[in-house]
């Protein structure tokens, strides 16, 4: 169990596939030496880590049956605890239970895994309520968020996404820039994903200002030399807001902000979408300057929000 512990930290803040599919051999392992006739718990704690292994495996190697994977782990533990039970050992499965569901439902595109997910994480704050476990609230509220924001974009439904931009406004309410910081980042930088996509669907460039001014206010704590994944991610959100306003000094500074991305994010996965956003809004920008107006082609501004947290 150390080992996976060990293993699954590094592998993750490193994202070194190799190493976290050790924690996932380290946690298989485990269960066979702790089986759960013989020690119940041991083993459902063993089956909440093995969840968060696979779960961070599968969203790095792209494999369809470790999500599956995931879920089965996190629905296991859930056999041996119980909310009166162990209410604080239920809760933590319930929330991985709602990550492996989300990675899921994302990557087969079915809403009913999100659907599922959000489930999950209101079971989850019967016990994280905001009196009793306010930090863990906020983050199942930011988990929320980012599953209707997800399910708001499959859909092209409006109704999550306001229910996204609530909860991370919930989440806001515990988070400050003084009072942890990196999570009120995050749950910033989401928001402003949230209000773009809702702003682009309602056509509504008032809640598209409200993206760019919350992806400005993410970027005070993400900078490149602290967090520059991070910064990397809120600074695409940055520029797809801006780009979504297209006005001509929104659109330079779209055009600046995908740049800078481009040059510090080498050939990551991510680099396909950016690249096409900004050939698209160097092309906008070039119409804008020379009186044109051709905006047939579509951005491509799918994933650019923060997946639900990692549950330890």
């Amino acid at each position: 169990m150390a080992r996976g512990d060990t293993l699954l930290t590094e592998g993750e803040a490193a994202d070194d596939v190799g190493v976290i599919a050790a924690a996932v051999s380290a946690f298989h392992a485990a269960l066979k030496l702790a089986p759960r006739a013989r020690a119940p718990r041991d083993w459902a704690w063993t089956q909440c880590r093995l969840s968060a292994a696979l779960r961070a495996l599968a969203v790095r190697s792209g494999d369809p049956m470790l999500p599956d994977a995931a879920v089965s782990a996190a629905a296991a533990a859930l056999e041996v605890y119980s909310f009166t039970a162990s209410p604080l050992d239920w809760a933590r499965a319930h929330a991985l239970l709602g990550t492996a569901q989300t990675v899921r439902g994302e990557r087969a595109g079915e809403p009913e895994w999100l659907e599922a997910a959000i489930s999950s994480y209101a079971a989850a704050m019967t016990v994280y309520t905001r009196d009793a476990a306010p930090l863990d609230w906020a983050r199942m509220q930011r988990n929320s968020g980012a599953v209707l924001s997800l399910l708001g974009e499959q859909t092209a439904s409006p109704a999550p996404l306001l229910q996204a931009i609530g909860c991370y406004r919930a989440a806001l309410q515990e988070y400050s820039a003084d009072f942890a910081p990196l999570d009120w980042a995050m749950t910033q930088s989401n928001l402003g994903h949230a209000l773009r996509v809702l702003g682009e669907q309602r056509d509504d460039f008032f809640l598209v200002q409200q993206a760019i001014d919350a992806c400005r206010a993410a970027l005070q704590v993400y900078t490149f030399d602290a967090a520059p994944l991070d910064w990397a991610m809120t600074s695409t959100n940055l520029a797809n807001a801006l780009a979504a306003l297209g006005s001509t000094e929104a659109l330079e500074e779209a055009v600046a902000a995908y740049r800078r991305v481009l040059d510090a994010i080498g050939n990551s996965p991510e680099r396909a979408v950016v690249k096409y956003n900004f050939v698209l809004a160097e092309r906008r920008l070039r119409e804008r300057v020379t009186g044109l107006d051709g905006t047939a082609s579509r951005p491509n501004r799918s994933g650019r929000h923060r997946p639900p947290d990692k549950c330890q």
